[in-house]
């Protein structure tokens, strides 16, 4: 390191202790710090910007640039680094932060390839970087871990090393795969998260007791390139009430899924053509989503699911369905089966679930609605954007409580403020 730019740190230094921090009412702290270096590998500027329980840091460029961390409040709570462009973030480094910062948040650092997080950090974000390896301190207090936009390409084993771990969140990255296994020794971690990454494979290979089994609530992999789920790899996590699935390219669901805390499932946006699910007891399951698939038929075995309250079948390829495929919903209150291509619903039934409150139907390809024997009480079933071209209003069961038909050839929709022996039918034209 040049004499000279030494020298400019010790000035600034000498200068800068000599500065008055002013207090607002004893609660905000107002700190701006802009340093100039004339250094000829220098190209920003370091700025230090505080203000009541936060302090960003900008354009910290070097190890010696630490020095900044001297004049962070000791209100701060949470310090922001905008655009770093050091390529490691090591110990010395970042055990500058006083102690009584508990969050750090990193944006926009390109260069950043590799941190090593220190013991009393409780908050770690990592955003826009060209991360590819973390290390964490012995006896970690990191609760949330938080990255975007890296190159990390695999799972960070260090992560075992953060006995406190409560939220782990990867997305936009690069990583292929997941074993859980490596999450094992994770006994608080409630939350996986790994949306828009590059991942083929889940799995679990540990052949002992995970303490993992019993914290994880939720695991969110959305937007990554799945193909195929074994559901027995659920079955150990005995806490976890979420699956979300959703932007995959799943074709096949396999093995017996038996778990009795899981609530909501989202597999939408997937490849599914066919769907069994009689291998399945999920007692506590009331959110089941397929929208945007491709089933040409109901999933096997829907009448199992007695506590399903919403069942989304949206946006694939049905083109007939029956009422009697999920009769045995007991606890079903809404069931979409928009943008499908059904030609033909049958709900006259006797089998009917006894609790459905709302059918959606729109934009289909239906030409007539059978609505004449209703045996729930109140129904509200939505038509709208089909071909319907005749419909009998007076025929219709009196516990069709509200009707939309707006965008057919003939429009009879009413609502629960209006009286339907009074309305009248408008045909379409054009």
């Amino acid at each position: 390191m040049p004499v000279g730019y030494m020298v400019r740190i010790l000035s600034l230094q000498n200068m800068l202790q000599k500065t008055t921090l002013k207090r607002i009412d004893m609660h905000v702290v107002c700190v701006r710090l802009v340093v100039v270096f004339n250094a000829v590998n220098r190209i920003a500027t370091l700025r230090l910007q505080c203000r009541t329980a936060s302090c960003a840091v900008y354009d910290f460029c070097s190890i010696e640039d630490k020095f900044t961390f001297s004049y962070i409040p000791e209100t701060t709570r949470r310090v922001y680094m905008y655009r770093s462009c050091i390529e490691r973030m090591d110990l010395p480094l970042l055990k500058g932060l006083p102690s009584f910062v508990k969050s750090l948040d990193i944006q926009r650092a390109t260069p950043l390839r590799w941190i090593s997080i220190p013991q009393t950090l409780k908050v770690l974000s990592i955003e826009q970087t060209s991360l590819r390896s973390i290390e964490i301190e012995a006896n970690s207090t990191l609760k949330h871990l938080i990255i975007a936009y890296c190159h990390l390409s695999t799972l960070p084993d260090a992560i075992r090393h953060a006995p406190m771990l409560l939220h782990l969140q990867i997305r936009s990255c690069n990583i292929q795969q997941l074993d859980l296994a490596s999450l094992c020794e994770n006994a608080l971690l409630r939350t996986v998260i790994l949306t828009r990454n590059k991942l083929r494979y889940i799995a679990n290979t540990s052949t002992k007791q995970c303490a993992l089994y019993g914290s994880l609530s939720a695991i969110v992999l959305t937007g990554n390139r799945l193909k195929s789920i074994n559901m027995e790899l659920f079955n150990v996590f005995v806490q976890l009430d979420s699956v979300f699935l959703q932007s995959n390219r799943i074709t096949s669901l396999a093995g017996r899924f038996i778990h009795n805390a899981i609530a909501e499932l989202r597999m939408d946006i997937n490849r599914l053509a066919w769907v069994d699910l009689c291998q399945w007891s999920v007692p506590a399951l009331v959110w089941l989503s397929f929208d945007e698939n491709v089933l040409a038929e109901v999933p096997k075995c829907m009448n199992n699911f007695k506590n399903v309250t919403r069942l989304v079948l949206s946006s694939n390829v049905l083109s007939n369905f029956t009422i009697e495929s999920v009769a045995g919903m007991e606890h079903l209150v809404s069931l979409s089966l928009s943008y499908n291509q059904l030609l033909s619903v049958t709900l006259n039934s006797e089998r009917f679930p006894r609790r459905l409150e709302f059918i959606n139907l729109y934009h289909n390809n239906l030409t007539s609605l059978d609505l004449s024997f209703i045996p729930v009480r109140s129904l509200k079933i939505d038509a709208s954007r089909n071909f319907i071209a005749s419909f009998d209003v007076h025929g219709t069961s009196a516990n069709v409580t509200r009707l939309a038909m707006e965008h057919n050839p003939i429009d009879c929709s009413w609502d629960i403020d209006t009286k339907r022996e009074q309305m009248q039918c408008k045909i379409q034209t054009g």
